[in-house]
């Protein structure tokens, strides 16, 4: 439970074996970091659709591609940007090592980000703008956050 996402943070973890101790370490950190990128495009995604369900926004297909575009783009940097909550190694008997890592990401961070990143977008409409800044409203109301980041 610990190590569970929950209303404020995106958590992941990850494990890895190797001979080299370097190795088991990054193979564990890789794996947090793609488990914890997956959770947030989960999270984003359902999002957006029950934002869409709910207003009954024609969102259509050309946004929702231009909208997980920005998802990625919001995952590349809070990917970077994540703190590690757990990390254990362990040498098992034939020498190798065992590599045990935990991160976390701030939803209310992630969600900021993606509205800062769509403001600055070119290649988004106004219209695209403004249902992103809606959505992060509706986000914000759906998990208690208050009027702002």
């Amino acid at each position: 439970k610990k190590y569970q996402s929950d209303r404020r943070f995106f958590r992941a973890t990850g494990s890895g074996e190797s001979i080299n101790l370097e190795a088991a370490r990054s193979q564990a950190m890789l794996l947090a970091k793609q488990r914890l990128a997956s959770a947030v495009q989960t999270q984003i995604k359902s999002v957006q659709e029950a934002y869409s369900s709910d207003r009954k926004a024609e969102a259509g297909t050309e946004f929702e591609q231009r909208f997980q575009n920005l998802t990625r783009e919001v995952l590349n940097q809070i990917i970077v940007d994540v703190a590690t909550i757990g990390d254990k190694t362990f040498q098992k008997t034939d020498k190798s090592y065992v590599a045990h890592v935990a991160i976390e990401a701030r939803k209310k961070t992630t969600y900021k980000k993606l509205k800062e990143i769509a403001k600055q977008k070119t290649t988004l409409s106004d219209k695209d703008k403004k249902y992103i800044e809606e959505m992060s409203a509706f986000i914000e109301c759906k998990n208690g956050y208050g009027t702002s980041f």
